[in-house]
């Protein structure tokens, strides 16, 4: 299945080459397996585990207790940002 796969600018580094270049490296399509979960998708990319990350499938913010849960379709959206710190 194809999946676009969006961050920001500092977390483009952990996407495989061939990000566009209008987003500055930060989208790019992949192609994965039918049963990939946001959490197969951040291991993949080499984000670590005991960091935070805001998740958004096709605009929906999927909690971080359900990363392992929500399996991915075909042409979905995943967002990855990483949560900001307070205090």
């Amino acid at each position: 299945m194809k999946i676009t796969v969006r961050t920001i600018v500092r977390l483009g580094a952990h996407l495989p080459h061939g990000g566009s270049p209008r987003d500055q490296g930060t989208l790019v399509e992949l192609d994965l397996p039918s049963d990939t979960t946001p959490r197969d998708l951040m291991g993949r990319l080499g984000l670590s585990r005991d960091r935070n990350y805001l998740v958004k499938v096709n605009g929906d913010i999927v909690p971080q207790a359900r990363h392992g849960l929500v399996r991915l379709g075909d042409d979905d959206e995943v967002t990855i940002l990483p949560k900001p710190k307070y205090g």
